[in-house]
């Protein structure tokens, strides 16, 4: 029996060095349920009863507090003052080809690295629509010519 217990404390702490070295909630529920297991353990020389209530404490946990923590942990998106390009027309400063790489645009006065939404070429002086930003390139498409 002493050896079960010394089993589950020692996963109990083994899911806890992992717990704290991701910071993720990721392991903390194993963790609970190891330490129940070794409070079975005390109990029952059982090692099927130590098992099932290893599982069932551990899901039991992780059912009632994940959506909590998930709720907790929820990153929110902070938006920039960059986003305001979005939909605003440019004037290319250095051609953007996707071969050779990114290329420049003018932007509300501001110059930005720009890529092309395909694999088109746009030469310098054409007139481009930013569609989104992707890390620190804004992403453009040819502005279509109005009939």
């Amino acid at each position: 029996m002493e050896h079960a217990v010394i089993f589950w404390i020692f996963i109990a702490i083994v899911m806890g060095v992992v717990e704290g070295a991701t910071m993720a909630l990721v392991s903390i529920w194993f963790c609970i349920g190891a330490i129940a297991a070794a409070l079975c353990a005390l109990i029952t020389e059982s090692v099927f009863v130590q098992c099932l209530i290893f599982v069932v404490v551990t899901a039991l946990t992780l059912a009632l507090t994940r959506p909590l923590s998930k709720k907790l942990l929820k990153k929110e998106f902070t938006p920039t003052n960059a986003d305001r390009i979005i939909n605003q027309e440019g004037i290319v400063t250095e051609t953007i080809n996707p071969i050779e790489g990114p290329g420049q645009i003018n932007v509300g006065g501001q110059i930005w690295s720009a890529k092309g939404e395909g694999s088109d070429i746009i030469e310098k002086g054409s007139i481009v629509k930013v569609i989104k930003i992707k890390g620190v390139y804004a992403i453009v498409q040819p502005k279509k010519e109005e009939k």
